[in-house]
């Protein structure tokens, strides 16, 4: 738009478009920020101006007389073209209607000019009801940019009105304001009334009704039925109603009957009316036309089509928006509403004016005004310049000289009894102030110090005064604080006066102390002995200066001499600190390997120990089988003596064959005493043999040292050619040669107590034979020496063969003691030859003085030759170290030398034992059956059937074994088909016929061979009784034991077959079940695995398991269905260990898995989940009538038989609680830092925090600005722990329990903050904080969590921000803060309200006195005095049982597990 204000008629109107002291443009740039910053952007400004613009466009279009009844416009106004152009109109229909109008009949439509003035009247009105809508648009606007989504209480609305208007010519606008100000006057004065009537009647005051001016009389006049208003609306209606016609119904009606209406005596186009105010006259001219306000309808039809989008919507038919405080506050708006229709342009403006009015007045009697009086001193808005006479007028008119009228009346000057106390305490006697009752004191006082009692009225918490009385009161109180400071001000001026005199006393005293003396100087000097004086100074300057000088040489020497020793000292502290630290290193180098192998040897004999007992404990328990062997077979013996006993006679006839047999006996006696001694002869020569190796060991040994010893002699020998001038690391050198002589002295004695266990070895052998020659002596079993015999035999060739091994062995020993030293050798060579080529010792000796040489080590000047002999140290350590380990290695070789000795001795000794008890029960059968006097005959042809039977008994058995193995082949055959048609059930297809022929024909074979292997021992057992007379039976002992062990083999291969046909039998049922039962059970919900696929179930399915593999497409808590399926595997099993083992390892991996994970949300969310839904599983089917309820008779099939879980139930529910508190710590971490920011520093309501409280520093925000988090930040992160939970399938009951410990840490800590920080506690965060909770209480809403009692948890931080915004004056605001803030402490509350900080001049602090009421108030409550809220304080958690509605059988498992092995029963 261009042009100037003076350019346009609207606005140059007033005859001046300049305001002194005011900028339009200034105005118009604030006009535009507060657009911005109330969020109404560009877009709605520009159409805001366009509006504006044509309005002011429309009112320059020119209208022209065409004659006395007819106007027109040209259509080539460039004004109206512009309107036209802005509002997106026809250019030529505006110009035709406005100058035209259209009246419709029942029977034709015509149209009919209009004269200028009716022209302009019309232009005029529409540009009024443009800028209307406009105006009413700007407000819809900005009370949406202000509305928030939260319910409203209460509201704060601003009324600002004109005062009372009377000018020189007063027209309708004027009577409207007198109108309204008369409503708005008796309302003032009704509620005046009512606020004194209502505090005398609460303080129990004597009151008696004061007369004050009704103006109803006058708004009767004006609205009440046939008043001014009605009369003038039914004269608009008449279609040639006119001002005068209006005026003289006004004179017929209210002249002469009404007191309050008046004529005037020189006018006839005028009325008079007596408002409260003043009497002033009113010009009817224009009444009638300014009350019709006419917008005709074919204008409206023209702008309702128009194509600029927000001019058609001001015409358009479309209810009005409902107000922002109908929802919450019930009272009707102030502006009426009327229903859109075909006559809504035709209601008169004093019917809308009285319409808006009498809301505007139901509304002020709804709420509690507050009024504020403002009176200009004079018209012309000078400065200093105070009008009297005008300002008398405008108190007048606004009524308060009669409100004080009121006042002065009553009592005025009111004081509280606390305010009274503290106030006049001061008047008050000693005697007065030793009353206890506050009251009480000052009923006294007041009696003493004002004696008329009708001056004041004691009220039950106030003290009411009459005008006067406080200035008087307040005249006493000045009176007594005059007087004390009189006193006050006379004693310290006294203190000042008497410090200031000693002051100055005691600078007299002072001049005249060096006043005397200066005379008394005067006096005694003279010339003589000023010049000696001067001469004794000259000599004495000189010969002080000598004497320092000197000083000075003597303690510069001394001081050089002092820093050159200190430095030497020094130095020689930091070598010797760097020579012991390099040994120190030395010495822990060496210690810690000595503890190192301390500690190895010590768990080494710790497993050894562990080791001999467990095989002591084996050895013990074949020794108890055997012995029931043994056992056995003694009642087998004695049962074949009862059966033998009926041929007794029989054995007398053979007692002739027995002599023979007995001289036949002694025969083999013989010849076993002539084998014995040579098995005599093989152990002595064994014996030797083992001497002679010892001799050989203690050779090497010596050699070795003799070895050692040489190496040693040529280091020391290359040492001294090496380092015979540095003495220093000579020692060294002897330190590590003592080091590592301390070493070998180890290696010897370590080689010395093995050669102290050798001898003990050697004693235990030797004991050994002693004990074997004694159980030869006493054997009496020929059979038992030959067998014994043989297996030492089979030692001796075992003892040879060590022995060629230590034989070897020490020859690689020495041959690797040769090659150690070779090595020596050519290293010693190369560090000599390095350290000669690396340095020139000729040229150093001859650069250095024969002193230089000898002080050598005691100066350290020749650092390189250190160098030298630390790289010489370094090798000969590397070279130790490295024979260290070989001669470790060594010693380790031997050591295991020795414990397989051991081992073998240990063997030998079971032998002999084994030995000895086979030789008792020979000799006692023997004895046995000499008594009974067999005969030998028989035995013979028992032996020969013996030898047929064992004979045809080996032919079966290989026939039998072939044909077993035939049938191995034939059932592994069978199991690989089934186990290759296991996944499809098809093993029903197998006959059952062939399995049981199967079946049967192995059993048979089975019982066959056990008859036989049965059979075959009982002949074994006759033989072995003959064995002991013939020299035959040897040899059938042997094979006898040969072919038990093959029967042994058998009968553990039978057994085994034993065990597969029962599987087979129950596998081959279970199928024929299935078979049998309906198709719909195929499965039986259980998951089969082997033991030793524990550990990699427990990887597979726990340790290494990912959520997000898992929670998508899957059922929830997955992975806890299959550990429960494996566990009713287990139970099925009734195998206690394995179950056991399984709940063990279930519930270490998932312990192990969330301390991996501590700190990973989804892991913890996921795993929580799995424990949540194991331990119900556990529950659904543990058998218990309280959890089977809701489950299906199917699933209660399922249950567990044979374990009761309980416990393992209670381990679970601990993990679950620890999983819990670790998922709710991670949750508090992730969401804690973004609670401050989003919830009290960031303005989710742009421009209502915008304003920083004064006085306070700007404040640096938690976060950057460029990444500050916002209350969005804070539901995000809401949404996604909500996510994450719900997609892990957590119970939804343990979801609002999180979200519940979740608000109430947003809760708490934001309230935290808010206590600390005074800059946040206003009005206006108040309301963003409300606005911030009605945000979580919406997100809860659409997360369908309203019942988690989260909302709940926030209660103390909403009545914070009610806090914030609530009025805080009065003592029914201090009732309600107290009845209203229930989930605050009285601590809380008081810091809120001491904190309060307005943030503008609207805003107000709170008094001390309110503060002081609410604490009042607050004392008796009983809560705690803490101030900050526990942000760590968690609820308790409950894990409700929510049955799994998902059935066993449907279970299927991902491949994703990589759990192939386990398998679907």
């Amino acid at each position: 738009m261009d042009g100037r204000a003076e350019d346009f008629n609207y606005t140059r109107m007033g005859g001046s478009t300049v305001i002194e002291g005011v900028s339009d443009r200034a105005g118009m740039v604030e006009t535009q920020k507060t657009f911005s910053l109330l969020g109404l952007k560009e877009d709605f400004q520009m159409d805001v101006f366009k509006v504006l613009a044509a309005i002011l466009h429309l009112g320059n279009v020119q209208i022209t007389a065409a004659s006395s009844e007819r106007s027109t416009v040209s259509v080539d106004d460039s004004h109206l073209q512009v309107f036209c152009e802005l509002l997106g109109l026809d250019s030529g229909n505006v110009a035709q209607w406005l100058c035209n109008r259209k009246l419709i009949t029942t029977s034709e439509t015509v149209v009919k000019p209009m004269t200028r003035p009716q022209a302009v009247n019309a232009r005029d009105t529409l540009a009024k009801k443009i800028y209307a809508h406009l105006f009413d648009f700007i407000v819809e606007s900005i009370n949406q940019a202000l509305q928030f989504s939260g319910k409203q209480h209460t509201f704060i609305g601003v009324l600002d009105i004109y005062g009372f208007e009377t000018f020189d010519v007063n027209s309708f606008e004027q009577f409207c304001i007198n109108y309204a100000n008369e409503k708005l006057q008796q309302q003032f004065n009704l509620h005046v009334f009512k606020l004194e009537q209502e505090e005398y009647m609460k303080e129990d005051i004597p009151w008696t009704l004061i007369d004050f001016y009704d103006n109803q009389p006058v708004i009767d006049l004006i609205e009440a039925k046939m008043g001014i208003l009605e009369l003038l609306d039914e004269e608009c209606l008449l279609p040639h109603g006119t001002d005068e016609n209006w005026l003289q119904k006004l004179y017929n009606n209210f002249v002469n009957k009404n007191s309050l209406f008046e004529k005037p005596r020189m006018s006839t186009a005028s009325f008079l009316i007596q408002h409260f105010a003043d009497k002033v006259e009113y010009r009817c001219e224009g009444f009638l036309e300014k009350n019709r306000d006419t917008v005709y309808d074919t204008l409206v039809e023209i702008l309702g089509a128009s194509k600029f989008h927000l001019c058609a919507k001001f015409f358009q038919e479309n209810p009005v928006p409902p107000s922002p405080f109908g929802s919450a506050i019930t009272m009707k708006s102030a502006k009426q509403v009327i229903k859109p229709n075909n006559k809504q342009f035709r209601t008169t403006v004093g019917n809308k004016f009285r319409s808006s009015l009498s809301l505007l007045m139901e509304t002020l009697n709804a709420t509690t005004p507050h009024y504020v009086r403002c009176i200009k001193p004079n018209d012309e808005k000078l400065p200093f310049e105070f009008d009297s006479k005008r300002i008398a007028q405008q108190l007048r008119a606004c009524g308060v000289l009669e409100t004080i009228r009121i006042s002065a009346q009553s009592y005025p000057s009111r004081w509280t009894y606390i305010e009274f106390y503290s106030r006049y305490g001061i008047l008050m006697t000693k005697q007065e102030l030793s009353f206890g009752d506050k009251k009480e004191v000052c009923k006294v006082v007041l009696h003493r110090l004002i004696q008329d009692s009708n001056q004041y009225q004691f009220g039950k918490t106030k003290i009411f005064f009459r005008a006067g009385q406080v200035a008087y009161l307040e005249k006493l109180r000045l009176d007594k604080l005059r007087q004390g400071c009189v006193v006050i001000q006379k004693h310290i001026r006294g203190w000042l006066q008497r410090r200031r005199f000693l002051r100055e006393r005691q600078a007299a005293l002072l001049i005249q102390q060096y006043f005397r003396g200066q005379h008394t100087v005067r006096r005694a000097i003279t010339a003589a002995a000023l010049k000696e004086a001067w001469a004794a100074i000259v000599i004495q300057k000189h010969c002080r200066g000598y004497l320092v000088r000197s000083l000075y040489q003597l303690i510069r020497v001394a001081t050089i001499t002092i820093q050159a020793y200190t430095r030497g000292l020094l130095a020689r502290r930091r070598y010797r600190k760097m020579l012991e630290e390099h040994k120190a290193v030395i010495l822990q180098k060496y210690a810690r390997a000595w503890l190192a192998r301390r500690r190895f040897q010590n768990i080494r004999r710790f497993v050894l120990n562990i080791q001999l007992t467990y095989r002591v404990q084996r050895l013990q328990k074949r020794l108890e089988d055997q012995s029931k062997e043994n056992h056995g077979l003694v009642e087998k013996l004695t049962s074949l003596a009862a059966v033998r006993a009926g041929d007794m006679e029989k054995i007398q006839k053979l007692e002739s064959e027995l002599d023979r047999a007995a001289a036949h006996r002694h025969n083999y006696e013989e010849k076993g005493k002539r084998y014995k001694a040579a098995v005599e002869e093989k152990l002595a020569k064994l014996q030797k043999h083992n001497s002679e190796l010892e001799v050989q060991k203690e050779q090497i040994q010596q050699k070795l040292q003799e070895q050692t010893a040489e190496l040693r002699g040529k280091m020391d020998d290359l040492t001294k050619q090496l380092f015979d001038d540095v003495r220093k690391e000579e020692q060294q050198r002897i330190l590590l040669e003592k080091s590592f002589e301390l070493k070998t002295q180890d290696y010897e004695k370590q080689i010395c107590s093995l050669k102290g266990e050798m001898r003990a070895l050697r004693d235990e052998k030797e004991q050994l034979q002693h004990r074997l020659e004694e159980e030869r002596a006493t054997s009496e079993g020929l059979q038992g020496e030959v067998a014994r015999l043989s297996r030492q035999a089979k030692t001796t060739s075992e003892f040879e063969k060590q022995i060629e091994l230590l034989q070897t062995q020490k020859v690689d020993m020495e041959k690797h003691v040769q090659s150690q030293k070779r090595e020596m050798r050519e290293k010693m060579s190369e560090i000599t030859k390095q350290l000669l080529e690396s340095y020139d010792i000729a040229d150093v000796r001859s650069r250095l003085s024969v002193e230089d040489l000898e002080h050598l080590n005691e100066d350290g000047e020749l650092w390189f030759a250190y160098e030298g002999l630390k790289k010489a140290t370094r090798v000969l350590e590397s070279h130790f170290q490295s024979q260290k380990d070989c001669y470790e290695k060594e010693i380790e070789a031997l050591n295991f030398k020795v414990l397989h000795l051991s081992q073998e001795i240990n063997h030998l000794q079971k032998l002999f034992r084994e030995e000895n008890d086979i030789n008792e029960s020979i000799r006692h059968e023997v004895t046995r059956l000499t008594s009974e006097n067999m005969m030998i005959p028989d035995f013979k042809q028992q032996i020969s059937e013996l030898e047929k039977q064992k004979q045809d008994l080996e032919i079966r058995l290989n026939e039998q074994t072939e044909n077993m193995k035939g049938k191995l082949e034939e059932l592994s055959q069978l199991n690989r088909n089934r186990e290759e048609e296991g996944m499809q059930r098809q093993i029903t297809e197998v006959p059952r016929e062939i399995h049981t022929r199967e079946r049967e024909t192995l059993s048979g074979n089975i019982e066959e061979m056990q008859e036989a292997s049965g059979h075959l021992k009982k002949q074994l057992e006759a033989a072995s009784e003959v064995t002991s007379f013939q020299q035959e039976a040897s040899r059938l002992t042997v094979e006898n034991r040969d072919l038990e062990e093959e029967l042994d083999m058998k009968d553990r291969v039978i057994k085994k077959l034993q065990d597969q046909v029962k599987t087979l039998t129950k596998t081959i049922g279970k199928s024929d079940d299935v078979r049998l039962s309906s198709g719909a059970k195929e499965h039986l919900g259980m998951l089969e695995y082997k033991r030793e696929d524990e550990a990699k179930l427990i990887q597979n399915l726990i340790l290494d398991l990912k959520p997000r593999g898992v929670v998508v497409n899957m059922i929830p808590g997955l992975p806890a269905h299959i550990l429960f399926m494996c566990v009713r595997y287990a139970d099925s099993l009734n195998d206690a260990s394995m179950l056991k083992s399984l709940m063990n390892s279930a519930i270490n991996g998932i312990k192990q898995v969330v301390k991996e994970h501590f700190e990973d949300f989804e892991m913890l969310s996921f795993w929580f989940s799995n424990t949540c839904h194991f331990l119900n599983c556990l529950k659904q089917y543990s058998g218990e009538e309280e959890f089977m309820k809701h489950n299906s008779p199917h699933q209660n099939k399922n249950c567990l038989n044979n374990f009761d879980l309980s416990e393992y139930r209670q381990i679970l529910s601990d993990v679950a609680i620890r999983i819990y508190h670790q998922f709710i710590i991670v949750m508090e971490n992730n969401i804690q830092p973004i609670i401050v920011p989003g919830m009290l520093e960031y303005e989710s309501l742009q421009g209502i925090s915008g304003l920083k409280p004064t006085g306070f520093r700007k404040r640096s925000s938690s976060r950057d600005d460029t990444d500050a988090y916002t209350m969005s930040s804070v539901l995000q992160q809401l949404s996604y722990f909500y996510s994450t939970m719900c997609q892990n399938g957590l119970d939804p009951e343990l979801v609002r329990q999180a979200v519940k410990q979740l608000f109430f840490l947003i809760g708490a800590v934001t309230l935290n903050s808010l206590f600390l920080r005074k800059d946040m506690c206003s009005c206006r965060k108040g309301m963003q904080i409300r606005c911030n909770i009605s945000y979580l209480e919406e997100w809860l809403k659409d997360k369908n969590l309203q019942n988690s009692l989260a909302k709940e948890t926030l209660e103390p931080l909403s009545q914070a921000a009610w806090l914030l915004q609530v009025k805080k004056i009065t003592e029914s605001d201090a009732k309600e803060i107290f009845e209203r803030c229930t989930s605050l402490s009285a601590v809380q509350i008081i810091k809120i309200l001491n904190s309060y900080t307005p943030i503008d001049d609207f805003e107000k602090r709170v008094t001390p006195s309110f503060v002081r009421k609410v604490q009042a108030l607050l004392n008796s409550r009983e809560d705690s005095g803490q101030l900050m809220l526990d942000t760590s304080y968690l609820y308790q958690v409950v894990f409700p049982f929510t049955p799994s509605p998902h059935a066993l059988e449907m279970i299927q498992i991902p491949s994703s597990f990589k759990l192939g092995f386990l398998n679907r029963l």
